[in-house]
């Protein structure tokens, strides 16, 4: 089962969930309620680092894309 962080609690805590993925748990990121993103390490990458101010070793990927289905959007931006 995925660790669930709301977006505030992800914001707080970037660095613990950043290593929790790269150590392969599975972590998703809610809005609103309903899961928005899965964090996942990424392939052929250093599991810590910085490359031109990006991040790497993990990728945020959209649920939407993964499931087929439509993403939930209250149309507010954080």
């Amino acid at each position: 089962m995925a660790a669930e962080f709301t977006a505030d609690e992800a914001r707080a805590r970037l660095d613990e969930l950043l290593d929790r993925a790269e150590a392969g748990e599975e972590v998703v990121i809610t809005r609103f309620g309903a899961p928005s993103v899965r964090l996942q390490p990424t392939t052929g990458r250093s599991r810590t680092g910085f490359a031109a101010g990006v991040f790497t070793g993990v990728w945020a990927v959209p649920l939407a894309a993964e499931t087929g289905q439509e993403a939930f959007d209250m149309g507010t931006d954080y």
